[in-house]
């Protein structure tokens, strides 16, 4: 007679099988973290830690190189975070206030007040414009630098997902109406909308800014041509929702990170499944999995940020 596996190996053996292992894993965190984003290359974190306030990383180094909140001698619960894809610029936000950080020597550009309570952030490659998708069923397209909000984007629930396009020609924003909708940003006009099963949680768009990215809470995720209209790839789920995702500087590829710890590298189009890792929680015997906040390309490499605080490199 085959006796059954101890509970704790079966849970253990479960988790390992989900996805190749890290190659290396560093703590920037000691008990979790808010928000988590990574530089377009994976060489910088920016962290918002549960107990310890924001700091900036890098990665390759395991190095802490700057203390970031917003007011002097507190610590700010930073929610949300990015950075401006030539590495200038970053910007944190506790959902009330944007703060903007020179990230080549630390300090503070500018801090303003948000025109509505924030769900999502992110910036563009220079630095000077924010996307941010609010609790008021807008997005918000805001001067950054100079402080005050460009225009409206308009949904029919909370948005709780943006991407902002390198060259800020486009955006593509995602809400709890289930609408995910591409935008000219120049003139705040929208391109097209699709409907999805429920609340999007994630999108993106890709470099060349001829794809955009979108996932459902329970529902299915899809790449589309921003040209056609058309799907080009579904991106099929496996284990708990897409919450990150980022396109290859290529935009041949999709790399994206789920709210099991699974993190997934697909072709495009077509949304073929290339690779896949899982992200190790802190407790090696645990079944509970880490979210997946942020994933980025790197040469010969890629990069998660868990919200365990724990920062992955994957090869």
């Amino acid at each position: 007679m085959v006796k059954s596996l101890p509970l704790f190996l079966l849970l253990f053996l479960t988790a390992c099988n989900d996805g190749k292992a890290p190659a290396s894993v560093s703590e920037v965190a000691v008990q979790g973290i808010y928000s988590g984003c990574l530089s377009e290359d994976g060489q910088y974190a920016l962290i918002g830690s549960i107990h310890h306030g924001g700091s900036y990383w890098q990665t390759s180094k395991k190095e802490r190189l700057y203390d970031w909140n917003h007011k002097s001698g507190e610590k700010t619960g930073i929610l949300f975070c990015a950075i401006s894809a030539d590495q200038k610029f970053a910007a944190t936000s506790d959902a009330r206030q944007i703060a903007l950080w020179n990230t080549q020597n630390g300090q503070a550009v500018w801090l303003w007040e948000a025109p509505a309570e924030i769900r999502a952030m992110a910036i563009n490659q220079q630095g000077n414009i924010a996307l941010l998708g609010m609790n008021n069923y807008e997005a918000a397209v805001f001067d950054i630098q100079n402080g005050g909000v460009l225009r409206k984007l308009r949904h029919e629930g909370v948005v709780q997902a943006v991407a902002i396009s390198h060259d800020s020609q486009l955006a593509v924003t995602g809400g709890d109406d289930s609408l995910m909708r591409v935008w000219e940003l120049k003139t705040g006009k929208m391109l097209f909308e699709q409907r999805l099963d429920n609340q999007i949680k994630a999108v993106a768009i890709s470099p060349d800014n001829k794809q955009v990215f979108a996932s459902s809470y329970l529902g299915k995720s899809y790449v589309w041509d921003v040209s056609s209209q058309k799907v080009i790839s579904e991106i099929v789920k496996s284990s708990g929702h897409y919450i990150s995702a980022r396109f290859s500087a290529n935009s041949s590829q999709l790399l994206t990170g789920t709210a099991s710890g699974l993190i997934q590298l697909w072709d495009l189009p077509g949304g073929k499944e290339k690779m896949r890792w899982q992200a190790t929680p802190l407790n090696p015997w645990s079944a509970i999995k880490t979210q997946v906040l942020d994933v980025a390309f790197a040469q010969g490499a890629y990069w998660a940020i868990g919200a365990n605080g724990r920062l992955y490199k994957f090869q």
